[in-house]
């Protein structure tokens, strides 16, 4: 090992071993500084990247540039939505904006610990200080998946909310209760942040890690099976509102809310899929590789942006989706005077452009 380098050779198994390295704290007091490093093997090539070309640097540059303004959006819009659901009576009486608030908080934390992990990551990378790059890329990858992880699974409650609803009717309001989806939120939050702090942390075994691909695909087949059944009842509903003769006002009424808090899901879901579509793909060339290739690394890193970016794309369609979202927005913003200042402000520019022109 030469100076101011990491030996980072490892046993080859390590790889297959287990798909989350055992970073346990309580065994980086007995090791060497580089056991993040070697931990992390599986997932980067390290000695690859101790010679960084010209185009993953202006890549990771961009990618940092480009999370750094998405996730202080996404921190603005998902905090004004997390404060609308709390502060707003008639908005805490609809259960699935419990869930709404979940994938509202869980995007707060992308914004508030995966994507500045990520920047500080490829910074120390790119100023080629590997050891505190380890622990930084250790931190996004945790975090990622934890919240991350939150994200799909709330979409998954969304979804089977919305099937629910459109398949119980008049029991909905009587079988799902705000009480009942706060403590399912609660409950599904505290399992998955153990589950994997102790995938990262503590116990590295197999059956973890398949129990977890298992769960994956069991969550998607029952997703799929509530699209299905949504799209089938949403085509039932948009005709019963064309045959109006058929229908009261009320009734009416009732199934376009139904209908178009369910064409919000599909917004939510269908944001959610593509901004994954790239980092799948990117991941699947990776997983092919013999050796990493930086080129694939660069694409990687524009990816994981486009994942973060959904963090700041969900409460825009929050506010765009529902009305009362907006109603609480300009209410608050009223409060803090950034309206009658930007409209005074507005009125003294076209005050002065009229004057010069005239």
């Amino acid at each position: 090992m030469t100076k101011g380098t990491i030996d980072y050779e490892v046993p080859i198994t390590m790889a297959s071993d287990t798909a989350f390295p055992n970073l346990s704290l309580f065994n980086h007091v007995h090791s060497n500084k580089s056991t993040v490093c070697h931990d992390l093997w599986p997932f980067l090539d390290m000695q690859v990247r101790e010679n960084l070309p010209s185009f993953y640097i202006a890549t990771a540059i961009a990618a940092c540039v480009l999370n750094i303004v998405t996730a202080c959006i996404a921190l603005t819009l998902n905090a004004f939505a997390i404060f609308a659901i709390c502060m707003t009576p008639s908005l805490r009486k609809q259960p699935n904006n419990y869930l709404f608030c979940s994938l509202a908080v869980s995007d707060f934390c992308v914004a508030l610990s995966s994507q500045p992990s990520f920047v500080l990551a490829e910074i120390l990378l790119i100023s080629g200080r590997m050891e505190p790059y380890c622990y930084a890329v250790f931190v996004h990858f945790y975090t990622s998946w934890v919240f991350c992880g939150i994200s799909f699974l709330t979409l998954s409650a969304i979804s089977i909310e919305r099937c629910l609803a459109l398949l119980l009717h008049l029991r909905y309001t009587e079988l799902i209760t705000s009480a009942r989806v706060i403590i399912a939120v609660l409950t599904y939050w505290s399992i998955w942040i153990t589950w994997m702090t102790i995938l990262w942390f503590g116990v590295r075994h197999r059956v973890l890690t398949d129990s977890l691909i298992a769960l994956g695909f069991l969550i998607a087949a029952i997703d799929g099976f509530c699209y299905f059944i949504i799209i089938k009842n949403v085509k039932r509903h948009n005709l019963q509102i064309r045959q109006l003769t058929l229908c009261t006002v009320t009734d009416r009424q009732d199934l376009e809310r139904c209908r178009r808090a369910t064409n919000t899901m599909f917004f939510l879901v269908s944001a959610f899929v593509l901004s994954y579509v790239p980092f799948a793909i990117t991941t699947g060339i990776s997983a092919l590789q013999e050796h990493e290739d930086l080129r694939t690394s660069a694409a990687h890193c524009v990816a994981v942006t486009f994942v973060s970016a959904n963090s700041c794309v969900n409460p825009l369609i929050y506010f765009w989706r529902v009305g009362e979202f907006r109603h609480v927005a300009r209410r608050t913003l009223r409060k803090l005077n950034f309206i009658e200042l930007v409209g005074r402000n507005h009125s003294v520019f076209q005050t002065r452009v009229h004057s010069f022109l005239t």
